[in-house]
Formats: C-alpha cells, sequence, structure tokens
C-alpha cells in the first residue's frame, strides 16, 4: 500500500509485477552464481563506504553454503540464508508463472503479510541479529 505518495514496494506488488520478479531472481542468480564459481559477487557498498558490513554481509556466502548442503557452514556465515533463498525462490516463481496465478499467488503473500506483518517482523529480525552480530561476535563477518 502506498504511503505519501510513494510507490507500493511490498512483497506482494513486487511480486505481482513480472518485470521486477524477473530482475531479482536475475541479479540474485547472477550473485549466487559468480561466489559459486569462485569469481567473487559485488562487493558490498555499506561496507566500502562506511567499513561497517551491512545487515546482509555474508548471505550470498551463506546461500551458497547452504545450497551446497553444508547447513552449519552456511548458519554460521549468516542465519537468514534459508529465508533468503525462499524469498529468491518466490520470486523466480512469480516470474514464471502465467498472469492468473501470479496474481493468486501475490494475493495470498498479501493476506499472509496483513495477518503477520512478516516483513516487519523480519526485519526487525534481521536487524537485532545484525547488531548482536556487530556488537558480540568478533569476526562474524570474516571473509
Amino acid at each position: 500500500m502506498p504511503f505519501l505518495g510513494l510507490p507500493d514496494i511490498s512483497p506482494a506488488s513486487l511480486l505481482r509485477n513480472r518485470w521486477v520478479s524477473l530482475g531479482v531472481t536475475a541479479a540474485a542468480a547472477a550473485q549466487i552464481g559468480a561466489v559459486w564459481a569462485g569469481v567473487g559477487g559485488w562487493p558490498c557498498p555499506v561496507l566500502g563506504l562506511t567499513g561497517v558490513p551491512c545487515p546482509g554481509c555474508g548471505l550470498t556466502r551463506a546461500a551458497v553454503a547452504l545450497a551446497r548442503g553444508r547447513w552449519g557452514e552456511s548458519l554460521a556465515t549468516h542465519a537468514f540464508a534459508p529465508l533468503l533463498l525462499l524469498a529468491l525462490a518466490a520470486f523466480a516463481a512469480a516470474a514464471l508463472l502465467p498472469r492468473r496465478q501470479r496474481d493468486a499467488f501475490a494475493a495470498a503473500a498479501e493476506r499472509l503479510e496483513r495477518r503477520t506483518r512478516a516483513t516487519a517482523v523480519l526485519l526487525a529480525a534481521l536487524l537485532l541479529y545484525w547488531s548482536a552480530r556487530v556488537l558480540f561476535v568478533p569476526g562474524a563477518f570474516g571473509r
């Protein structure tokens, strides 16, 4: 739902748009594929500018470890990797589904969001997780 004239960037609206879903899927596939192949991915701009890792730092490496079946390594690198892969699967599905099924899928995501406020809860959890790693876990963002 738009707020103060801003565009609607809710998960449901993003899933509804085939081009956004395709773009997210393509960018994620490129990043994960590059890290999987060992050539590295896009560097974190937040880390580069501030010297402080962002809340997502390590997610690609964790997702690759998870896809390779190395659960322990994945969760030690970034605990949100399973949720990232689940979200990317949703975007990939939305990119491939015919319009009617994609709209139904987005509507289901919207109902889930209204009932649970999952986006806000996950964002808060990610920020708490990041804060704990930055403040209390030396070397948590090691490369």
